[in-house]
């Protein structure tokens, strides 16, 4: 089971109960730990970590966007690629119609396996999809071409070959990256303490508790969309196969023209 989907919930938990931990202490404490003078010095260090907790989140959230529309372009650059590969295959004429087939195979494969139906799980490094890929650059390299035309499309075809692997390689190498767990770690911990102070000075009263309810699915919310930004293909957002599907129809499309 992943763990995941589950983590809003977890944080929301957490913080949530940090705050209702806090209003259980002041229950315990004496009343001149509860004094202005008390409340006004927690209150400026909890600004403090507020200041530091606002801080890490905005750069958690800039660094996973930035992460999920990395993934988002190279989809987009792999499908283009893809589709010029295609178009200059036609171009060769009758002869690399088997090339053409092969990359249609591998673009089926390769839209399988970034995004699966049902409850697969996605696979960037599929072995099967990288030997069928290999396959066609080995055959694009035994071509000789019979014109100069012909020649200068299969030196075209080959770059575009190199170029397809290497965003391949790069949608292999960025998903060992993440957003790093020590760092939520300390995060939560800053939350929780800040949601403890909240409970801590406030009167407990339902509309005290629904606030800071609401103010910790806000905060679990956004620690949820960090985590499905750095996971671009098994989150709740994800990355569009819409480019894949597009090449695949396009290469399709090539095939069945005259």
């Amino acid at each position: 089971m992943k763990v995941g989907p589950y983590i809003g919930f977890i944080v929301l938990v957490m913080v949530f109960g940090s705050a209702i931990l806090g209003t259980l202490i002041r229950r315990k404490l004496p009343e001149n730990h509860l004094g202005d003078e008390t409340q006004n010095v927690v209150r400026l260090a909890m600004g403090v970590v507020a200041t530091l907790t606002a801080l890490v989140l905005g750069l958690l959230v800039a660094t996973a966007s930035g992460s999920f529309n990395a993934r988002n372009q190279e989809i987009t650059q792999l499908s283009a690629k893809v589709i010029q590969l295609a178009r200059l295959l036609q171009r060769y004429g009758p002869e690399a119609d088997g090339e053409r087939d092969l990359l249609r195979l591998y673009t089926s494969m390769k839209l399988q396996d970034l995004f699966p139906q049902g409850r697969a799980e996605y696979v960037l490094e599929n072995p099967r999809t990288t030997i069928l890929f290999e396959e066609l650059q080995d055959r694009l390299a035994a071509m000789d071409g019979h014109s100069t035309e012909q020649r200068w499309i299969l030196s075209q075809a080959q770059a575009l070959t190199s170029e397809i692997a290497d965003v391949r390689w790069l949608l292999i190498e960025q998903d060992v990256l993440g957003i790093p767990v020590p760092l939520l770690f300390v995060v939560l911990f800053w939350l929780c303490l800040l949601f403890m102070s909240f409970g801590l000075f406030a009167p407990p009263n339902v509309t005290v508790m629904v606030a800071l309810f609401l103010c910790a699915l806000a905060v679990a919310g956004a620690i949820q969309i960090i985590l499905d930004l750095s996971r671009p293909f098994e989150g709740v957002i994800r990355v569009s196969d819409q480019p894949l599907r597009h090449a695949l129809e396009a290469i399709s499309r090539l095939k069945s023209s005259p």
